[in-house]
This record gives C-alpha cells, structure tokens and sequence, in this order.
C-alpha cells in the first residue's frame, strides 16, 4: 500500500509541475498581426450526445454549438438513432444545417443506431478516410479542408478510454494483491496499451500528410502523457500557446488544470486565442481555438 500511495504522491506532484509550468508558458498578450486566413475550431467530446437525456436537452446542446460561431466543429461520441423519438441523423443535419460541409464517421453501424466523429464545417471537406487501428469503440477520422488555395489535413481523434464503471473505483478495502488482480488493474492496463498503439497510428499519418495539420480530439491522456508528446511532438497545442494564462480542465468532474482534449496544429500557423467553455452538457466541456496564417 506505501509503493501505491508513493506513486500516486509522485503523479501528483508531476501533475502540479505541469500546471505551473502551463501558467507561466502562456503568453500573456499576442502580438497583432495581420492574417491572410483565420480558422476557428471547436473540439467536443458529447457523451454520446447526451446520452440518457431528453431529446430537448440534446437540441439545446446543438443550438449551443451552433452559437460558437466556429468554422469547423469535431465532435466525438455522436451517437444517433433511427427511432424518431430520439436524436436521429436528419434531425442532427437539420440542427446543423448551417455547416453546407459534413463529414460522417461512425465506429457502430446498425439498424438501430450510429456511433462516431462527426465533423461540420464552412469549408469543403475532401479526401475523407478512417485511420484504422485496434479498438471496439474509439475512432480517428482525417481529411482535407479546402480554404482558399490552401489545404490543411484535419485529424479528428476519440482515443481508447479506459470504461470505467462505479465498482471499479472502490478499491480502497482491498489488499496490494486483490488490486493488482482487479478489473480496475486490467482496464487501466488494456486502455494505456491500445492508446499507445493509436497514438503511433495517428503519428504516421501526420507524418505522411502533404499538407499541414489540425489535431483535435479526446486523447484520454493528460499533457504528460507518452500519447500527448507522441501526437503533440512538431506540433503547437494551441491551448498552450493562447490562453492567456487561464487553466484548462476538459472533464467537467476532472481535476483543476487537467486537460484530455486537444486542438494542435502544425507550425504554419498561429494560435490566437484557445478556451475551455464550462457548460454542462456532456461530461467533457468544449475546446475552440482561433488560429491564423
């Protein structure tokens, strides 16, 4: 029990090193600069749209993304249905009818219901692809947006979570060796494993892309994480780099400073302006960030 509690002492304060270090990496004011282009991006992991909740809360949630006014909007766990009683995929093109651009791709495709990321934008979406790699349920997707001359490779990432459920967290009466043997033990094993895996995957493709890059998406890792600085390495984490300072949890039960969600993007362009909104539809708050080139 004293290794697990020097441990958790250990994540803790490499936890607490991070966010000082985040603090005082922010710029404090960006310098003006004309742009020929500027691009405002919005990544928001939606709980499976929601799920549980009633079919007006779910339009609230989409009326609220609409409101963002963002050029391109990633979103992961969309989970739509083909009873019209429930959130269905004409009922989500008609609440987002004001993207004429939209990329559907769903992991689960039954009679019943559809499962994936989901991206709406201004701007032409082409070369539309799955990055294929071991998973039941998470899911990368890329393509091309067409802005201007220009053509930027979007990469939009729901990697392995680790499926947690209630009983796995109360392992505070066991033993070192009933821990080690738990479901708790197991999950956290096989999650970090396919992430790691799908982290290499997403790599190549940023590597072999023509053209430079936006990552976004839920990494299920934190900044210190082998998947963050895997993905992140080459890149700029737009949060970073134009918050001004503030602290970005993405879980909205998660702790201060913690961030699982990411908006990257290639060393073309610059981050404007990043914030986390703390609105409580999903369990996950929404990234934006303004870039320009």
């Amino acid at each position: 029990m004293k290794k697990i509690k020097h441990i958790l002492i250990i994540m803790l304060t490499l936890v607490i090193v991070w966010m000082v270090y985040s603090l005082v990496s922010h710029r404090i004011s960006q310098p003006k600069k004309d742009y020929s282009h500027t691009l405002k991006v919005m990544t928001y992991n939606t709980h499976a749209m929601m799920i549980g909740e009633k079919l007006a809360s779910k339009k609230a949630m989409l009326e609220y993304i609409n409101s963002q006014d963002a050029d391109i909007v990633c979103l992961q766990e969309v989970l739509v249905y083909k009873n019209s009683e429930r959130l269905t995929l004409p009922a989500l093109r008609e609440a987002m009818s004001n993207y004429p651009y939209t990329y559907y791709d769903f992991k689960h495709y039954n009679r019943v219901r559809q499962f994936g990321n989901v991206v709406f934008s201004r701007y032409p979406l082409t070369d539309k692809k799955t990055i294929r790699y071991e998973s039941q349920s998470n899911i990368s997707s890329q393509c091309n947006v067409l802005v201007g001359k220009d053509t930027i490779r979007l990469i939009v990432n729901h990697l392995e979570s680790y499926g947690l459920v209630e009983e796995d967290l109360h392992f505070d009466t066991l033993s070192v060796k009933e821990i080690k043997n738990s479901s708790l033990v197991h999950k956290l094993q096989n999650a970090g494993h396919l992430r790691h895996q799908q982290a290499r995957e997403v790599k190549r493709s940023i590597r072999q892309s023509p053209y430079p890059v936006i990552v976004v998406g839920d990494f299920n890792a934190i900044p210190l994480s082998y998947v963050y600085w895997k993905i992140r390495l080459g890149l700029r984490d737009c949060f970073l780099e134009s918050s001004f300072g503030r602290l970005g949890n993405t879980l909205q039960k998660g702790p201060l400073g913690i961030r699982i969600d990411y908006i990257l993007c290639s060393r073309k362009f610059t981050p404007i302006k990043s914030e986390v909104d703390k609105v409580e539809y999903s369990d996950h708050f929404p990234l934006t960030a303004t870039i320009g080139w």
